[in-house]
């Protein structure tokens, strides 16, 4: 359902108010509903977003253990995505149930920066670097449960929870705090500058402990898929070089970008 659906509010009878102040009252009362409904949706995919760089954060941390069945064969395997067929090179899929050819609903890659290969025995150490920026980065390919993509998100969410309040951001991107009625405050999100579809990441707040900040954006694709690429912070000054290898790595793979 649209907001402007959801905004369509109706009363069960007229006939005891004078008309003019019964379409007065309607209205405000229009505007409350729609208010209450547009906040209530913007907090959940808000969360939805935020519940997504947490995946990631933990999934991160069991790579830094060890936790995982990665291969270093680099012979593409075949991999059904909700319908969609597509071609990944093994060494790139993290987990070995995702390299039998059965259908999955997702499927998680681990990719080298800036060499865009997968893992191998001799890039084996930098795969289990635990800096802010580590020579590597994940994709996840998955069918799509989102209506809206992260510059989706950003028109349609985001802008309506920023602060006033300005932070740093690399050249090309504006970034913005996100305020304490989102539910995310002190998270941020950067977004690329006069463009009709800006690339636009979610990071999560530094919490203080020194584990580096995790940041993810998604597109959505072809086939009714979404693609999330997510990385650590200290890489985010190569948004422009990471999103060109992403959608080069997604087309090589026979993913459609739209």
């Amino acid at each position: 359902m649209s907001f402007r659906e959801a905004a369509t509010s109706t009363r069960s009878s007229p006939y005891d108010l004078d008309q003019s102040d019964f379409q007065v009252r309607a209205r405000v009362r229009t505007y409350d509903r729609a208010s209450w409904f547009f906040r209530i949706t913007a907090t959940f995919l808000l969360i939805a977003a935020a519940l997504l760089v947490v995946d990631f954060g933990l999934r991160w941390t069991s790579d830094m253990f060890g936790v995982n069945d990665r291969s270093s064969e680099p012979t593409p395997v075949p991999v059904d995505v909700a319908g969609t067929r597509l071609t990944i090179p093994g060494n790139m899929i993290r987990y070995a149930n995702d390299r039998t050819g059965e259908p999955v609903n997702r499927v998680d890659l681990v990719v080298h920066w800036p060499t865009l290969g997968g893992f191998t025995n001799e890039t084996a150490r930098d795969f289990a670097d635990a800096s802010d920026t580590p020579p590597f980065f994940y994709l996840t390919i998955q069918k799509r449960e989102s209506a809206t993509d992260s510059a989706g998100r950003l028109s349609s969410v985001y802008q309506h929870f920023f602060t006033d309040r300005r932070v740093p951001a690399p050249a090309g991107l504006v970034g913005r705090e996100l305020s304490e009625d989102s539910g995310l405050a002190g998270e941020e999100v950067y977004f690329e500058a006069g463009s009709t579809r800006p690339f636009t990441v979610h990071c999560m707040h530094d919490d203080g402990t020194g584990f580096p900040v995790t940041c993810m954006t998604e597109i959505h694709a072809g086939g009714d898929l979404s693609v999330q690429l997510r990385f650590r912070k200290g890489l985010l000054p190569q948004w422009q070089e990471l999103s060109r290898g992403m959608s080069a790595l997604l087309v090589s793979f026979g993913v459609f970008l739209n």
